[in-house]
């Protein structure tokens, strides 16, 4: 599964997630997050955009410990 991320459509380039949700696909996402804000899908799409959060986990080394 992947995690999906909500986001609200602004005209600015820097933006933070709102929700965090992990589903198969975007538009399950989609569908989930519609749901949770009692929207239709094209109210939420008007309003909204869902995009894949890409899963950074890098380790930190901490020498000899």
């Amino acid at each position: 599964m992947s995690k999906f991320g909500l986001y609200i459509k602004t005209q600015q380039e820097s933006f933070q997630h709102i929700n965090l949700v992990e589903m198969p696909s975007v538009t399950q996402a989609e569908a989930y997050f519609a749901g949770v804000k009692k929207l239709t899908l094209k109210e939420f799409r008007k309003l909204f955009i869902v995009k894949e959060i890409q899963n950074n986990d890098k380790q930190i080394l901490y020498g000899n410990r």
